[in-house]
């Protein structure tokens, strides 16, 4: 049997910055009907180099190029 590729399309993404080491991301299913979920993104920095839950630092990078970009950092 072939791996099937799972996808959800049709999400809402927002993602914001909180502060210098804190990206906050909020994501709707509006599959679900439910209300949005709200989760943050941080960078090793904040915590002096220590891995931690929310840390993430690839995703927190990628992140803050693309609101750099746009001009929302």
């Amino acid at each position: 049997m072939a791996n099937e590729t799972k996808t959800l399309a049709g999400l809402n993404l927002n993602f914001w910055k909180q502060d210098e080491h804190t990206i906050h991301m909020s994501i709707k299913n509006p599959h679900a009907g439910k209300d949005s979920w709200l989760t943050s993104i941080e960078h090793t920095d904040k915590h002096e180099g220590t891995q931690m839950a929310r840390t993430h630092n690839n995703l927190f990078r990628d992140l803050k190029s693309i609101l750099e970009e746009n001009g929302k950092w």
